[in-house]
């Protein structure tokens, strides 16, 4: 399977059933579903580009709160999401798995809609943490675009970019959120910094668009979806 824009999700269960759904479902959302019968080996398996592991509790051996430990006890893994799913309804498997550091917990049977929105939910959260726009505190690169937060200016390829003061807001928004959707409301609440006024979506695409034209060859990664909002895609 080839790797998707939006990153992967290792889906960690020995239910075939599940496991399928969960398969074609994630995968529609425009993410790489790998999948892992056994949780044992995960977490020394190669998670570069994975945004969430979702995993049964499984009573064997090693189990989901056993992978879920070493994935969050590990730095370089911690900053992955991470869901426990489980048949069993316990108060006590529950606060286990959150003191662990698990960002949800689903009990089977569950709704497939509601497991996607929550694993989406849970990618969102975590969107600061994905290396997929290196920062260095004061700059961000993207392919061949360099921004300096401090001094607000952009350059390409070494070139200045000449934009407005509301379209670099824009780019920067972006630039740190990079393969996350995000909406237009939120671009116009943090943008135009109104939290009062309703959104105003024109206003958005219009800015948008003359941004996608400075920004050359580079617009491609500028996507956008109804309903979701805008995106730089890796």
């Amino acid at each position: 399977m080839s790797v998707t824009a939006l990153g992967k999700i290792v889906v960690v269960d020995n239910d075939e059933n599940i496991t399928s759904l969960l398969g074609v479902n994630l995968g529609s959302e425009g993410y790489e579903v790998i999948i892992c019968p056994e949780a044992e080996g995960v977490a020394k398996s190669d998670l570069s580009g994975v945004r969430l592991i979702m995993a049964d509790a499984m009573d064997s051996d090693y189990s989901g709160i056993m992978l879920l430990n070493d994935i969050k006890s590990n730095p370089v893994t911690a900053h992955i999401g991470f869901i426990l799913c489980s048949m069993h309804d316990s108060e006590r498997l529950i606060i286990e798995a959150l003191d662990a550091g698990a960002d949800d917990y689903i009990v089977k049977p569950f709704s497939l809609r509601e497991l996607v929105a929550r694993a989406k939910a849970v990618i969102r959260r975590h969107a600061r943490f994905i290396d997929a726009a290196p920062t260095t505190g004061t700059t961000i690169d993207f392919h061949s675009l360099h921004l300096d937060l401090m001094t607000r200016s952009v350059t390409d390829n070494g070139q200045v970019l000449t934009l407005t003061k509301t379209e670099y807001s824009i780019l920067e928004l972006l630039l740190k959120q990079v393969g996350t959707y995000v909406s237009r409301a939120e671009i116009y609440k943090t943008v135009w910094k109104d939290d009062l006024a309703k959104s105003n979506d024109r206003i958005v695409d219009t800015n948008i668009s003359r941004l996608r034209k400075k920004l050359g060859p580079l617009a491609v990664h500028l996507i956008n979806r109804s309903g979701l909002g805008y995106m730089m895609k890796p």
